[in-house]
């Protein structure tokens, strides 16, 4: 009782407030939440896979530094250490709006110096560690997938640094985007113009451009999960085109409920058949052609190849 008392006590810091466009959220949430409620939380999927069947869903668990740290290597060290064993992926989120300093880790030498850190952290998983009746199964630190997290309104240069940053270092995926800091015109909340990260429709745009921007600098080599103000199909059929393997709901779950995932695959699926798509990856990146197309021909190369491995057989 006492873990599942700490578990409510941490969700509860969470704050945040809806607005009358009922397509965006306002967050005050800050990352020292996670830090002080991390052992609570730990203890929680500990007692979660007692009481419960080997779950089907997939486990991210979202990382981020505490808003009063001086060591914030150490934070993600820890935490990817703590609740690692229970992940079938991890992010590492180096852009909450809400924790002063967070967003200075997007740049070239702090990012390099984080992401090594934290894949050396991820790669200590060992397979005694591993914690497999809650979650899907990975038995060794090395499967867990590691994403970083990024925002969508950072600048040319920085985009740049986080490019060269996981392509040289090897993580394994990019979450793009967080919230954002600016105040696109046409926001009709009273809480507007309060601090916090905006999320939801107002994004949208700015983080399809994001997700654009970084699959060009990756070459498409990097999969990127694809988030901010994805409310239809539509929405989710133009993250796809600009270079997102998956995609991410948020915002727009608090509005319409668990209901809303089904309707945007109706949708999207909707769309594809409409373009003569069959299949996601037929999608993915379609907005740069020539990597598009290229990727598309290696893609070709390998089914044939293992077609012609089967045949041998």
């Amino acid at each position: 009782d006492k873990v599942e008392d700490n578990v409510k006590s941490f969700c509860q810091y969470r704050s945040s407030k809806t607005a009358p466009e009922k397509s965006n959220i306002l967050d005050w949430w800050s990352l020292d939440a996670f830090r002080q409620n991390i052992c609570d939380l730990a203890l929680y999927l500990i007692w979660a896979q007692d009481h419960t069947v080997a779950q089907q869903g997939i486990l991210g668990i979202n990382l981020g530094k505490n808003k009063h740290s001086t060591d914030e290597t150490a934070d993600y060290e820890k935490g990817i250490a703590q609740l690692g064993p229970y992940a079938d992926y991890l992010v590492v989120n180096i852009s909450s709006p809400n924790t002063p300093g967070l967003r200075a880790l997007q740049k070239r030498e702090p990012i390099r110096r984080l992401l090594k850190a934290a894949i050396r952290a991820r790669d200590n998983i060992s397979p005694l560690m591993r914690v497999d009746g809650i979650r899907g199964g990975n038995v060794d630190g090395r499967d867990i997938p590691l994403f970083v997290k990024i925002a969508p309104d950072i600048s040319s240069e920085e985009m740049e640094d986080i490019a060269a940053a996981v392509i040289e270092i090897g993580v394994d995926g990019m979450v793009i985007s967080n919230t954002s800091n600016q105040r696109p015109s046409g926001l009709l909340s009273k809480a507007s113009g309060e601090e916090g990260g905006l999320s939801g429709a107002p994004i949208k745009d700015m983080s399809t451009e994001c997700i654009r921007k970084m699959y060009h600098l990756t070459n498409g080599e990097i999969p990127i999960i694809g988030v901010g103000g994805v409310g239809s199909g539509h929405d989710a059929y133009e993250k796809l085109k600009a270079g997102a393997s998956l995609v991410q709901i948020y915002s727009m779950l608090v509005y319409e409920g668990p209901g809303l995932v089904s309707r945007v695959r109706r949708e999207l699926a909707e769309i594809m058949l409409e373009n003569g798509q069959r299949k996601v990856e037929d999608i993915i990146g379609i907005d740069h052609e020539e990597i598009y197309w290229r990727r598309r021909e290696d893609r070709s190369r390998n089914e044939r190849t293992q077609e012609k491995i089967i045949v041998d057989e």
